[in-house]
C-alpha cells in the first residue's frame, strides 16, 4: 500500500520551514543530458596517487564515476527530465 501524498500547499509550507521564508521554488527545470565521457573528470586530475599501479586506480576511479552517471540518467527519465534526442543540441 502506498502512502498518500501531502496536498501541495502543505507540500509548499514544508519547503519554506525547511529552506527558509526566503525559499522561492524553481521554476523550468532543465532536461538533464548524460555526460558521454563521464571518465573524463578523473583522467583531468591526472594519475591518482593511491596504489601501487594508477592505471588500475583510474579505472576503478572511472567505473565509478560511469556507475553515477547511469544512476542519474535512471533516476531523470524516471522524474520525466531526461533530454530526449531532439532537444539535444
Amino acid at each position: 500500500m502506498s502512502k498518500r501524498r501531502r496536498p501541495a500547499a502543505a507540500r509548499r509550507q514544508a519547503e519554506i520551514r525547511f529552506w527558509g521564508a526566503g525559499y522561492q521554488p524553481p521554476g523550468e527545470i532543465q532536461p538533464i543530458r548524460p555526460a558521454k565521457d563521464p571518465a573524463v573528470v578523473v583522467r583531468s586530475l591526472g594519475p591518482p596517487p593511491i596504489g601501487v599501479d594508477p592505471t588500475v586506480s583510474l579505472g576503478h576511479l572511472s567505473a565509478v564515476y560511469e556507475e553515477a552517471v547511469k544512476a542519474a540518467t535512471a533516476l531523470s527519465a524516471a522524474n520525466g527530465i531526461l533530454a530526449t534526442e531532439s532537444e539535444e543540441d
